[in-house]
């Protein structure tokens, strides 16, 4: 038999219950991928951007360390949610992906020479003479661009920049064609005795003028708006140049 201390105490427990708070859900996390490493200044840079974006908006955020190929392929498939970075084009060659209007950055495509006079005027130029060029792999309009303007005798690619550039010194290649400012960052950050081997490197010309953008698998379209919205607003704080100088600083200070 059920005394009514016993039924009192069990009506306390079940009103302690009612109006016990419940425990704050989790936010969603936004996975992202880049086409650099984790430790890149600029892959950092990104990361804390995104970070405050999605923090401001009640979402996590999550970095994914993937090869370039390989991370648009995953957002494509819907097992990361977006890349942190690509052209404005970028959209032309993966039409289910979403673009962040909001740029987060001018970009540059270039070519690199050692060899004297050598310079990127015209395809046509390069393909009467037989100039080698390589670029570097997962900078998909890159590849695509040279494949389609000159024979594929003509074209390689390599995993790194350290590796485009060494190959440059060599003189196992006469082009090498990369982002203007990921190389600009590589050869920031040598050492005195590296950087006097690479002086003999310049630019010999500029592929293609544009801008960086991040992308979004179609599941998450309704967050381009909101975030394209809050780049802005960082830009306008300063907080998207604090932020870059903070990661090249950090980087800087690593090495």
């Amino acid at each position: 038999m059920i005394t009514r201390r016993q039924l009192l105490a069990a009506s306390a427990a079940s009103a302690s219950l009612a109006v016990a708070p419940a425990a704050p859900a989790a936010p969603d996390v936004l996975r992202f991928v880049f086409s650099r490493p984790l430790d890149n200044p600029r892959t950092q840079w990104l990361i804390r951007v995104y970070t405050q974006l999605t923090t401001e908006l009640g979402l996590g955020f999550a970095f994914v360390e993937v090869p370039p190929k390989r991370a648009t392929a995953l957002v494509l498939l819907g097992e990361v949610d977006g890349e942190l970075g690509r052209t404005f084009d970028y959209q032309l060659l993966y039409p289910t992906l979403v673009r962040v209007p909001e740029p987060n950055n001018a970009v540059r495509f270039a070519a690199y020479a050692t060899r004297p006079g050598l310079r990127f005027d015209t395809w046509q130029a390069l393909r009467a003479g037989g100039v080698r060029c390589e670029y570097r792999l997962g900078i998909v309009e890159l590849e695509r661009m040279l494949l389609r303007e000159l024979p594929a005798t003509q074209v390689s690619a390599i995993p790194t920049i350290a590796q485009g550039v060494k190959k440059l010194l060599l003189g196992r290649t006469d082009l090498y064609f990369d982002v203007e400012e990921a190389v600009g960052d590589y050869l920031y950050f040598l050492d005195p005795a590296q950087r006097h081997a690479t002086s003999i490197m310049r630019q010999a010309g500029v592929v293609l003028a544009t801008t960086g953008h991040a992308y979004l698998n179609a599941s998450r379209a309704a967050l381009a708006p909101p975030l394209a919205a809050g780049l802005a607003r960082l830009r306008r704080q300063g907080d998207v140049q604090r932020h870059l100088l903070a990661a090249l600083a950090a980087y800087k200070a690593r090495l």
